[in-house]
């Protein structure tokens, strides 16, 4: 074995690195608060004009290269502040405006695909009236709308609330959301805008994307439209191998189309400066024909940093590049530093100009390298350009998976462990993908010769989702995680700030014995948690709707998802790897929606529901079984018992939620309690008279809190020790409603709501339950 190979030099970290630091910062911490405009820019103005003044006078001092430095951060953090104040401004002035205005008056014109949700399909438009662009919205309709449609429409404005997607949608650009009741009349995109986007149309009609994975995957690839691969369920499978970003056009797009360009324009005779002019202009029709996602526009934009700077004869700096662009974007659009693609994009690239080398050196450290080098046939060679190739993809995936893991965790809850592998094997396979789909989608007008292509894109494609779906069936290929973004990211702040400290040489056994050990601490969580779980009932806080955790050691199961995807970081706060089964109670959205989040993050083995439920309205993929009055289902030690309804009422309305009656008891501790759904008094008062439950420890109160959940008799006879509502903060239904505290306060039972304590966890005891919640310990 030969040496280690050499360290790279610690890199030099440009002034714009912490200009653009500063710059998402204050961006990202003003969208999300949402203070008044004016408000913010007096800060800005007060706080800017001294400190930049001090750093001027600074610079005729020694400190002159610290002061020159902290005066580009200063500059660029006013910049953003001022910007910032625009935005809510003009968010603002477009909310008043069309809360005082039928929403008919404006036009709204769409800026992206629409995607399909619960509520109707979801996507940004911006607001035009008198043929002045205002500030974006979210477009809500029954319908999916084409990119670049303006339309009329008589629908609903609703503000940007307080809550978390209030603040979200802000952070955005958002000014609220147009629900679109009827539209009264739409136009297609016209000029170059509209030429591009009838292309699309025509490329995408003729892949078919519906009809197979791969063609849904090449929509996505070439088209930049994830429709078809939502609908097919794919977005969980590239979620979990953590290879999303192979199909978001970026900057790795750029890279092959503008190499396979010039290539072509390198055998012309046309001057530097044209090919350059040329070669931007097809990038950048490339970029638009995949509706312009942030993440591509700022790579177009640094290879026209770079092409400018070759051209002037000027040696580029990529990071410093990378940092100007991103800069530019954030002023030019602060509600862009709100959108994940462009802050995944930022990361990666920064992150790759700044540790790629170092990532490289650590992996070639690791792996087993010949003595020297000796004559190779073409099959060696090819060989050693694949291990080149297989290093630097595993590289540049260790670097961009850890800079971004605070923000995808926080954002996805969950952390992909297959994922350096699945780019390693994966990547090349998408490049051929790519280098396929393009002249497919420039044969469009040729349907005989584009469907030679497209056959060897299914061949590609259906080898690639064989692959994908083979590395994420492996166990702990994706386990869920649950972080906060601004305190993971100060972590990863730290950790960067000592690795740049003391920038070690890599040495295989050091390296390799770190490796072991986070392995083995690795295995030990697992094991603790998938196979000695404690014995508990965990009440999850999903916002308005229920999602209950039931563990004892290797089994587990879910009753309820709640309304979305916020189930998926409550189970991963609860260390919950796997799911025995998900029990659903009834279809209602704030008790189903979830299902499919929760089936895309962990390994289910069934989906229980109740008798004659229309097992067609659940998500593909796994097995169901229905259960109804008098069944039990063992979770461990525990049983779950269903007490009420008596007949079949195929999951629908609350009076047919399934209530199940839960018992543990082994020897020294035991539990019981009644997990009501969405029953009210009569289901949960006739259960009582019936015999079929009757005093409890515990109780998961009936229809969130309402006022028709129990009346002072049921809740004497059930005679809870505690009672967990689950409710959203700032619900519009009132939940828990005070009549119901009341009524239970007045039986003695300890009354908690996941608004005021988050998850409530409630443990067998030997005198009774053992409760704790997230926030604020014992009740």
């Amino acid at each position: 074995m030969s040496e280690a190979p050499e360290r790279p030099d610690r890199p030099l970290l440009p002034p714009a690195l912490w200009a653009l630091v500063a710059t998402l910062a204050l961006s990202r911490a003003v969208l999300l608060a949402g203070p008044g405009a004016g408000e913010v820019a007096l800060v800005t103005a007060v706080v800017a004009v001294p400190a930049v003044a001090v750093l001027l006078a600074l610079l005729r001092t020694r400190a002159r290269p610290v002061a020159a430095s902290l005066l580009v951060v200063a500059v660029s953090a006013s910049c953003a502040g001022l910007a910032c104040a625009g935005e809510l401004r003009a968010q603002e002035a477009l909310a008043d405006a069309l809360a005082s205005s039928p929403v008919s008056s404006w036009e709204l014109v769409v800026e992206g695909d629409l995607r399909e949700g619960a509520s109707g399909w979801r996507g940004r438009a911006t607001a035009v009236r008198d043929g002045v662009r205002a500030s974006g919205v979210w477009l809500l309709a029954d319908e999916p709308l084409g990119m670049g449609i303006a339309l009329r429409c008589v629908g609903r404005f609703e503000p940007n609330g307080q809550d978390d997607w209030g603040a979200s949608s802000r952070a955005q650009g958002l000014a609220g959301t147009v629900r679109a009741v009827r539209v009264l009349e739409s136009r297609p995109p016209e000029g170059l805008r509209g030429a591009v986007v009838r292309l699309r149309d025509a490329v995408l009609e003729s892949i078919d994307a519906s009809s197979s994975d791969a063609r849904a995957l090449l929509a996505g690839t070439i088209c930049g439209w994830t429709g078809a691969m939502s609908a097919r369920g794919l977005d969980e499978v590239f979620a979990a191998c953590g290879v999303s970003h192979l199909v978001a056009v970026s900057g790795g797009h750029l890279v092959l189309v503008a190499g396979m360009l010039s290539r072509l324009l390198g055998r012309s005779r046309l001057p530097a400066g044209l090919r350059a002019a040329l070669l931007l202009a097809v990038t950048g029709g490339f970029v638009a024909f995949c509706a312009a996602p942030p993440s591509a526009v700022r790579a177009w934009a640094m290879s026209a940093v770079a092409e400018l700077s070759r051209l002037a004869g000027r040696r580029s700096h990529p990071l410093t590049s990378a940092c100007a662009v991103a800069i530019a974007m954030a002023l030019l659009d602060p509600g862009v530093t709100g959108q994940l693609g462009y802050l995944l994009s930022v990361l990666c690239v920064c992150g790759i100009c700044a540790l790629g080398s170092y990532a490289r050196h650590a992996v070639r450290a690791l792996l087993p390298r010949r003595a020297a080098p000796r004559p190779r046939s073409r099959l060696g060679s090819a060989l050693g350009r694949a291990q080149a190739d297989a290093e630097e993809a595993l590289s540049l995936t260790l670097v961009s998976q850890a800079v971004t893991a605070p923000v995808t965790c926080a954002t996805f809850s969950q952390l992909s462990l297959v994922a350096p592998l699945a780019n390693v094997v994966l990547g090349p396979l998408f490049s051929v993908l790519l280098a396929l789909g393009l002249p497919s989608a420039a044969l469009v007008w040729a349907p005989p010769l584009q469907a030679v292509a497209l056959a060897g894109c299914d061949a590609v494609g259906g080898a690639l989702m064989a692959l994908l779906r083979l590395l994420a069936a492996l166990p702990l290929a994706c386990v869920p995680v649950s972080v906060e973004e601004g305190p993971a990211l100060a972590v990863l702040a730290v950790l960067l700030s000592l690795l740049l400290a003391w920038w070690p040489r890599v040495s295989r056994v050091a390296a390799t014995g770190a490796l072991a050990a986070l392995l083995c601490l690795g295995l030990a969580w697992a094991a603790r948690w998938g196979l000695f779980a404690p014995a508990r009932v965990v009440v999850l806080d999903v916002g308005q709707g229920d999602a209950i955790l039931v563990t004892d050691g290797a089994a587990a199961a879910l009753v309820d998802t709640g309304p979305g995807d916020a189930v998926v970081g409550a189970l991963a706060r609860a260390n919950a790897l796997r799911l025995d089964a998900v029990i659903l109670t009834h279809l209602h959205a704030d008790h189903a929606g979830g299902l499919e989040d929760v089936l895309g993050a962990v390994s289910v083995g069934r989906v229980v529901v109740p008798e004659d439920t229309d097992a067609a309205a659940l998500p593909g993929g796994c097995a169901v079984e229905e259960i109804g009055y008098g069944d039990r289902l063992r979770v461990g030690r525990f049983s779950l018992e269903v007490v009420s309804p008596v007949e079949p009422a195929g999951g629908e309305g609350n009076e047919g939620s399934l209530e199940l009656l839960l018992a543990f008891d082994d020897g020294e501790r035991s539990l019981t309690g009644l997990l009501a759904a969405d029953a009210e008094v009569e289901e949960t008062s006739a259960a009582v008279g019936r015999g079929d439950v009757g005093d409890v420890d515990f109780l998961k109160v009936g229809h969130h809190g309402s006022a028709a959940s129990l009346d002072a008799e049921t809740a004497a006879a059930l005679d809870p020790e505690v009672s967990v509502a689950c409710a959203g903060e700032g619900n519009s239904y009132g939940h828990p409603d005070p009549a119901c505290v009341e009524v239970l306060e007045g039986a003695g039972s300890v009354f908690l709501c996941t608004i005021d304590t988050g998850d409530v966890t409630v443990e067998p005891g030997v005198e009774g339950p053992v409760v704790s919640c997230q926030k604020g310990g014992e009740p």
